[in-house]
């Protein structure tokens, strides 16, 4: 599998198909992001498709092509709060939706003190975690798409689950 670096270097090369896989390796990242702003799934769908539209157009003006993801999430998370000022106090009722959605909102739910930890954890380890606990990636995967070596991989999910547990604690 390509690195994220090397897939922003084929994008940008004229390559579009490899934003699908760039998609795919940070979209719950994304998710995660913008729903710990919004507190809504189907918002926070919109924010993240809204913010990788936005980074496909604006990529040119990545400086470094290996801090895609960090950059991605910045994006959300300033797309998600526009949405959030621009939402009616009204309640958004969402009319029929499959039932793929309809477990996406439930696992959403179900964890969303974690989802909401995960949150808080910097980009860096957000990313690294969502990528192995999430996607189910292994150590050598997210070391080769994120460009860092597996023993700074290794660290950073280490520390993140550090602070995750601590603040789990905390709650209880």
């Amino acid at each position: 599998m390509p690195s994220t670096e090397e897939m922003v270097r084929a994008i940008r090369a004229g390559e579009t198909s490899a934003f699908a896989e760039l998609v795919r390796c940070y979209q719950r990242a994304a998710i995660i992001t913008a729903y710990s702003v919004l507190l809504d799934f189907h918002l926070a769908q919109d924010a993240v498709q809204e913010a990788f539209v936005a980074a496909y157009q604006r990529l040119d003006q990545l400086r470094d092509a290996a801090s895609f993801g960090p950059w991605l999430l910045r994006i959300v998370r300033r797309r998600a709060l526009r949405l959030r000022r621009g939402r009616n106090a009204e309640h958004i009722v969402v009319g029929n939706f499959d039932r793929a959605e309809s477990q996406a909102c439930d696992w959403i739910e179900s964890y969303e003190q974690v989802v909401q930890h995960i949150a808080r954890l910097p980009e860096h380890e957000r990313i690294v975690v969502t990528m192995r606990y999430l996607d189910g990636r292994s150590v050598r995967e997210i070391a080769d798409l994120t460009g860092r070596p597996a023993g700074t991989v290794t660290k950073q999910l280490s520390r993140a689950i550090e602070r995750l547990q601590d603040w789990l604690v905390e709650v209880q």
